[in-house]
């Protein structure tokens, strides 16, 4: 019989789909600028918030590390499982690039024709989106680095995670703040203090690998593990409001190696892992996740929804009202995304199906004729 696939790691990749959505709606959507003009309540939350979505990108990278590091080396499966990945940004890089050129007037960019064109037919090497470029690279080294990360004893592994912990996180973290920023040179790395990177989503993976090899399955999620993302969210919280001008904060709060950041995606990921359900609806919507990604996160498509989805004009003063419009867009971007990429899967399936077919007609041409 078919295993079923457990749902509390698909339910997972959906939340931190939606604090992607939370994210861009603090950033392009402008609710962050807006908030930050009203009184304490609604700026402090617009604050704590900002930070409380910031862990979505890791949550991706972290869960791709908790299922990988467990496979068996197989290059051929492997590139296999990336090629499918590759198809359905290119997929969405062409169709969204025609439908560009052919409403070119409905459409914001800085970007020249010439380039929008390189851009959608090689939309990985031009960083189109540079989540799915770095994602992509790092699926790329995944096999190789499973084969070190398997033969390593848990002791090695921790001696390993607390030199890795050291140098991507707490370094970065210290040295870019004040007064150490003024003395500190990144030259060029700047993409590592960022998270960024190809090495800084090596660096999470590992993490995720780890809970993947030494951290066994429980009966039902431990909730201590929603006390410590709040903790975490808290403490990065407290610095800011309290130290940020002091210490230079802004970006270092924001930062996805920033500590807080990257112990708030393991904290979801060691809550999620256990808790232990199937749902079809759930397994189903958390395959949409990277389509909703790919959709929204094109340059020409993103200008378009969050001039349309501005909060600049809007009367923010009502933290219940700000909040009740934040769920709704996530909703509303997150159900239109997915229904779209399910019709995606129906179109790849159908492609799929006439090439099966078209394989088997071959080989019964071949075999009659012999």
């Amino acid at each position: 019989m078919k295993k079923q696939r457990d749902s509390g790691i698909e339910l997972l990749r959906i939340v931190a789909m939606l604090m992607v959505i939370g994210v861009h709606i603090f950033l392009y959507g402008g609710y962050f600028d807006r908030a930050c003009e009203y009184n304490d309540l609604v700026k402090s939350s617009a604050y704590f918030l900002k930070l409380f979505f910031r862990p979505a990108v890791n949550i991706f990278v972290v869960i791709t590390g908790y299922f990988m590091v467990r496979s068996a080396f197989d290059l051929k499966a492997s590139y296999k499982r990336l090629l499918s990945l590759y198809g359905t940004v290119y997929f969405y890089s062409i169709v969204l690039g025609i439908i560009f050129f052919a409403g070119q007037a409905h459409f914001e960019t800085s970007r020249s024709d010439t380039l929008v064109l390189l851009r959608m037919f090689l939309p990985l090497t031009f960083q189109e989106w540079y989540f799915l470029t770095d994602y992509f690279l790092m699926c790329l080294f995944a096999p190789f680095v499973n084969i070190i990360l398997q033969k390593l004893s848990k002791k090695e592994y921790l001696c390993l995670l607390t030199i890795s912990i050291f140098v991507m996180s707490i370094w970065q973290y210290i040295m870019n703040i004040d007064p150490f920023l003024q003395e500190h040179c990144n030259y060029g790395y700047e993409g590592i203090v960022n998270g960024k990177n190809v090495f800084s989503f090596l660096y999470v993976y590992m993490l995720g690998g780890y809970v993947g090899l030494h951290m066994k399955p429980k009966k039902r999620p431990n909730f201590v593990y929603l006390i410590g993302i709040f903790l975490c969210v808290w403490a990065n919280y407290f610095i800011w409001m309290n130290y940020g001008e002091v210490l230079n904060y802004n970006k270092v709060a924001i930062s996805y190696t920033n500590p807080f950041i990257v112990s708030g995606a393991v904290l979801f990921l060691l809550f999620f892992k256990d808790l232990h359900f199937h749902s079809r609806l759930v397994n189903l919507l958390g395959s949409t996740t990277i389509g909703i990604y790919a959709l929204h996160e094109m340059e020409y498509v993103r200008n378009f929804i969050w001039e349309k989805l501005s909060f600049a004009e809007l009367d923010c003063s009502n933290l219940g009202t700000n909040l009740l419009r934040i769920f709704i867009i996530m909703l509303f971007v997150f159900f239109t995304g997915a229904i779209i990429d399910l019709l995606r899967q129906q179109i790849f399936k159908g492609i799929g199906a006439l090439w099966n077919m078209g394989k088997g007609i071959v080989k019964k041409d071949k075999g009659s004729s012999l």
